[in-house]
């Protein structure tokens, strides 16, 4: 953050690790930068999809939590959950590959009417970069042709997926430190008694900013290629995870209810 002079970066790890803490330790460890840490949190839906909820301050979020629990709420709540807890809400990375992305995992109408309950669409991902360059050099590309027509999708999302009067993000999913090679940028100023919080509820347009070359020889390195293969396995087998003990959990208390297991 200090090399690539970034003025606000959002904190959004996911609702089933420890975003506040994240949040917290970002805080602490730039507070000698004049990068802004805002907090946030990535819920996942019982539908599985992925939103992001940004907030004020530290301790909104931390009374948010508690109605982003993982699972525990529908994409048809975000707009009442984004009322009850102040948010400015984000659909991310929304036809990435994976289970996570509400283009992919909802209908065509659901997943518009998600994105009117929202602020914001990322409009570019830089995690799918490393996926995408390799395997636009790959002699077996053409297997992959609906691989790369959603990493096309998630590196430059579409009009027609964007939604209207929506504001777009980009570049969430900073996993690995120098692997975000483009942010988001705007010319507009914060207001003198403007808060980001405040501007960003303007729904702002950004637009692409490199703050790094965008070399191919990085980005298509083995390294990075199984680094992201790395984060996207690890975090879908914890979702599924999380999944089956939630439906576990849901089994016994109906088997409770109806009687099915003794409780006593």
């Amino acid at each position: 953050m200090r090399h690539a002079g970034v003025d606000f970066v959002a904190s959004t790890e996911h609702s089933y690790k420890k975003p506040l803490e994240a949040y917290l330790w970002l805080s602490d460890i730039s507070h000698d930068l004049r990068t802004e840490i805002i907090p946030g949190v990535e819920g996942v839906s019982s539908e599985g999809i992925d939103v992001i909820f940004l907030y004020r301050t530290g301790g909104d979020l931390r009374r948010a939590l508690k109605d982003v629990q993982t699972f525990r709420w529908s994409a048809c709540d975000v707009a009442r959950i984004a009322e009850d807890t102040g948010a400015i809400t984000i659909v991310p990375h929304p036809f990435h590959i994976g289970k996570s992305s509400a283009g992919n995992v909802l209908s065509r109408r659901n997943y518009l009417r998600l994105l009117k309950m929202c602020d914001y669409v990322e409009i570019h991902n830089g995690s799918a970069l490393a996926v995408e360059r390799r395997l636009s050099k790959s002699r077996v590309r053409r297997l992959f042709k609906e691989a790369r027509l959603k990493l096309d999708k998630t590196l430059n999302l579409p009009p027609e997926d964007r939604g209207e009067g929506l504001g777009w993000a980009i570049s969430s999913d900073a996993h690995y430190p120098g692997e975000q090679y483009v942010v988001g940028k705007t010319d507009m100023d914060l207001a003198p008694d403007e808060d980001v919080y405040d501007f960003l509820k303007g729904r702002i347009r950004f637009d692409y900013q490199s703050v790094f070359e965008l070399c191919d020889g990085s980005i298509r390195s083995n390294t990075k290629l199984l680094r992201s293969f790395q984060g996207v396995v690890k975090e879908g087998l914890i979702k599924e995870y999380l999944r089956t003990v939630c439906r576990a959990r849901l089994l016994v208390v109906l088997g409770m209810y109806y009687g099915i297991f003794p409780t006593s």
